[in-house]
């Protein structure tokens, strides 16, 4: 998936935690961006500042991979995919 189908799928998944209540529906200025700092405060992971999407992405698959104790880390790809699959972004 290039750069811009992840943010899409991102964004995509910003308005659906909007949708569910987990973001506020005010001020959100980029879905992509609420989505990602929402995923990074609820795994308690240190947000890498100021990295490109893979390199952010990647550190949550890391912090995906040690929650639910899995053997190897997901791509980036399958980490859009098991939060747009968890949270039923369609």
């Amino acid at each position: 998936m290039n750069e811009a189908s992840r943010l899409q799928r991102m964004r995509e998944l910003g308005v659906r935690l909007q949708e569910l209540r987990l973001l506020p529906s005010h001020s959100v200025n980029s879905y992509a961006g609420a989505a990602i700092n929402f995923l990074f405060q609820n795994y308690q992971i240190e947000k890498p500042a100021g990295a490109p999407l893979d390199v952010t992405l990647r550190a949550l698959a890391t912090g995906l991979a040690i929650k639910h104790k899995m053997v190897t880390r997901p791509d980036p790809d399958k980490v859009i995919d098991f939060f747009c699959r968890h949270y039923q972004v369609h």
